[in-house]
């Protein structure tokens, strides 16, 4: 009998459903929802202390970026680098699927999830610290550093499986936040810099908010891409 060769997208929703049938029954949603939760009493503390106030919003947002730092990793990393280190893939690759619909296949079932904790908690943050609603330009900047994050977390759990989560969180705090923070050019490879320019939260007149989306999406292919490579030169 004559074997069918599943297609890219058949490959993507299985990948997919086996994601969140494991998000489903393991504890990592409810850890990404605690930690959600944690802008929200930050904005409750500025309250406390200063009163609603839209100058909050800078400091939310920071607080809000520390979730682009962690879950991305809590979530991607830790599932993609847990298939290569339990060798699923072993069996994955003993069959005619394409390697790169598996990481698609997490990152289609793992980033609505991400955009909705870290947007949530974003906009009940500064509803609570500043009494604002968070502007379109906020909203798709913390979505699009969640995305360029979750690209991060997949290439490093393809290059090193084991140490994904911590080495994603790592390179997030360590590396992108310093890097943003410079005044040279090299800020431009920094997530959490083109964050807060679309946000118009904080940024410098140089840098507009569509060339830092578009800087952004650029991030995004770069890791997309490197994740892509390293999974299918991977060995059974």
């Amino acid at each position: 009998m004559k074997h069918e060769v599943p297609t890219a997208a058949a490959t993507t929703l299985t990948m997919a459903a086996l994601t969140l049938k494991r998000l489903a029954r393991g504890r990592v949603l409810w850890v990404g929802a605690i930690i959600a939760a944690l802008p929200v009493m930050f904005g409750a503390l500025l309250r406390a202390r200063r009163g609603p106030e839209p100058a909050a919003l800078g400091d939310l947002l920071w607080f809000a970026t520390l979730l682009i730092a962690v879950l991305p990793g809590l979530f991607v990393a830790s599932s993609v680098g847990e298939d290569i280190e339990d060798r699923t893939t072993t069996y994955l690759w003993s069959r005619p699927v394409q390697r790169g619909a598996i990481v698609i296949g997490k990152l289609v079932a793992i980033l609505p999830i991400l955009w909705v904790l870290v947007l949530a908690s974003w906009a009940a943050s500064t509803q609570v610290g500043a009494q604002l609603a968070p502007t379109p330009n906020a909203l798709l900047a913390v979505a699009g550093g969640v995305t360029a994050a979750a690209m991060i977390a997949a290439a490093l759990a393809t290059l090193v499986p084991r140490h994904g989560l911590a080495l994603t969180t790592v390179y997030m705090l360590f590396i992108d936040f310093p890097i943003g923070a410079l005044p040279a050019s090299l800020r431009y490879i920094s997530v959490s810099h083109h964050v807060h320019t679309i946000a118009s939260v904080r940024g410098r007149a140089a840098d507009a908010p569509s060339l830092a989306a578009i800087a952004l999406g650029v991030i995004c292919v770069v890791w997309l891409a490197i994740a892509l490579r390293r999974i299918s030169r991977l060995e059974a």
